[in-house]
């Protein structure tokens, strides 16, 4: 037994060093370490395990193969291995390497170095997140618990792929601004420039028990008929009012501004969608790097859509929008 438990800690020890030994900065590290000055605090804040995909599509870290890795703990990593297709599809598109990236403020998604719309969180938002689930009788265990310790985490991995010879390397992460975040505030300049003030759209539904709603003094009926039925689908049933009433729920809320997409219980924010510094205007260039529109629908005009989706960027992201959906007192419903 003992020899066993002896075993074991040293196969731990050696993957643990294997991982550490394949490590990349990554963006934001240091931070969850300096933001705790409680010496109490659990603080976890590692540099990027970095897991390189060969040619034919197999996994290695620290130039050992994971099947390898994998026999050390009994556990069979071959179907970790990427379609070669794939690596090939990356390495003729210039997608040198993605990371995921858990930092003390949000969960980043990077792709060439740069951000991708992600997500971003302080201690308020995850507990918001909690109670959400709780009230929607969703059970996680000690999800509550696991929530309140994912801002003092600090980790990442990076997947990267061949890059074709001739090709610059691009670093891990961009520093400050990058490419796509210089041309989307500059986009937004020029536009905010042309119009002054931001756009402002506040649109607040109220429902009534049985599920009708009115916005603005005009009743479902009387914006079905100015929108030719095009409104209809805004109506719930009285089950559905009863059952977001008796979760505790009484107003929901979704907003946006240059920062990204937020979306609000009872006037508690949950994570952000963070589409801000470039991060939305680099997954646009990305899609038409990668031709993704064109392969989902074949002879679409894919240029053009993506021409005119980079000119509505600005004005979507600039505009303050809010949709707030207010529900009747809890009980009232289940009463009628």
């Amino acid at each position: 037994m003992l020899n066993r438990r002896v075993t074991l800690w040293a196969t731990l020890l050696l993957i643990a060093a294997l991982a550490l030994s394949a490590c990349a900065p990554r963006s934001g590290q240091g931070a969850a370490a300096s933001a705790e000055s409680d010496p109490g605090e659990l603080v976890v804040d590692l540099p990027a395990i970095v897991i390189d995909i060969m040619a034919d599509g197999s996994p290695s870290m620290g130039n050992v193969p994971l099947t390898q890795i994998g026999d050390l703990i009994f556990t069979d990593l071959s179907a970790i291995a990427v379609p070669s297709v794939w690596v090939d599809f990356m390495v003729a598109s210039n997608i040198q390497h993605i990371q995921v990236n858990n930092t003390s403020n949000g969960l980043h998604l990077l792709v060439n170095g740069e951000a991708v719309p992600s997500i971003s969180y302080d201690g308020e938002s995850l507990s918001a997140t909690a109670d959400a689930l709780s009230s929607l009788g969703i059970a996680i265990p000690m999800i509550d618990k696991l929530l309140g310790l994912v801002d003092q985490i600090g980790i990442g991995a990076t997947v990267r792929f061949p890059v074709a010879a001739g090709t610059a390397i691009i670093p891990m992460y961009v520093e400050g601004n990058g490419s796509a975040a210089m041309a989307a505030q500059a986009a937004q300049e020029e536009f905010l420039a042309a119009v002054g003030t931001p756009p402002r759209v506040n649109l607040p539904i109220w429902y009534e028990e049985d599920g009708s709603f009115s916005i603005g003094n005009l009743t479902a009926a009387e914006w079905s008929s100015l929108t030719s039925g095009a409104t209809d689908g805004l109506r719930l049933s009285s089950d559905q009012i009863s059952n977001l009433t008796n979760s505790g729920i009484s107003e929901l809320s979704i907003s946006t501004d240059v920062n990204g997409i937020i979306i609000a219980i009872n006037g508690n924010a949950l994570p952000v969608l963070d589409w801000s510094g470039g991060k939305a205007t680099h997954l646009l260039n990305l899609v038409t790097q990668l031709g993704a529109l064109d392969m989902i629908v074949p002879g679409m005009g894919s240029s053009g859509i993506m021409a005119t989706v980079h000119d509505l960027l600005p004005v979507i992201q600039t505009t303050d929008f809010d949709l707030t959906v207010h529900l009747p007192a809890a009980g009232m419903a289940a009463a009628n």
